[in-house]
């Protein structure tokens, strides 16, 4: 891989950690306080839609570009200590992925039932966890790059 598609691929990856990390952070702090929609009519439902599309176009991409970063790495032993926190983070990534996708699940069906004010309370919760995982993987990811 050249030098100039290895610095887009991982200027991508970054970027689309950037939104996931600022979509959940932000929707979060919408959704904690209530009284910030009470009178503009903000409907917590539509931000969260607007967020799980998103979050699924952005984690596509960081797929696509985490595994081209592997790629241009080579194969890692699971025995060396970069493999094994590689292990770890892939595994934290599948667990999150996994997550998301209930999140997603209860985002929509809060959306079908019009049940947006009920819910409100949950999604804050969702995406304050969502958050905090992409810390947690941040963190492994800054472990893989710099040791």
């Amino acid at each position: 891989m050249s030098l100039a598609t290895s610095v887009l691929v991982r200027v991508v990856h970054v970027v689309g950690m950037a939104l996931v990390f600022g979509g959940a952070a932000s929707a979060w702090a919408a959704l904690r306080t209530p009284a910030a929609g009470a009178t503009s009519g903000f409907d917590p439902v539509s931000l969260a839609r607007t967020y799980e599309w998103v979050f699924w176009g952005a984690m596509g991409a960081m797929v696509v570009t985490g595994v081209g970063n592997l790629g241009a790495l080579g194969p890692p032993g699971p025995a060396s200590r970069w493999g094994t926190i590689l292990t770890a983070k892939l595994v934290a990534i599948a667990v999150f992925v996994l997550g998301s996708f209930v999140r997603t699940l209860v985002v929509f069906r809060l959306g079908r039932d019009g049940s947006a004010g009920a819910g409100r309370s949950l999604l804050a919760r969702s995406y304050g966890a969502t958050a905090g995982a992409v810390v947690i993987l941040v963190s492994l990811a800054e472990v893989l790059a710099h040791g």
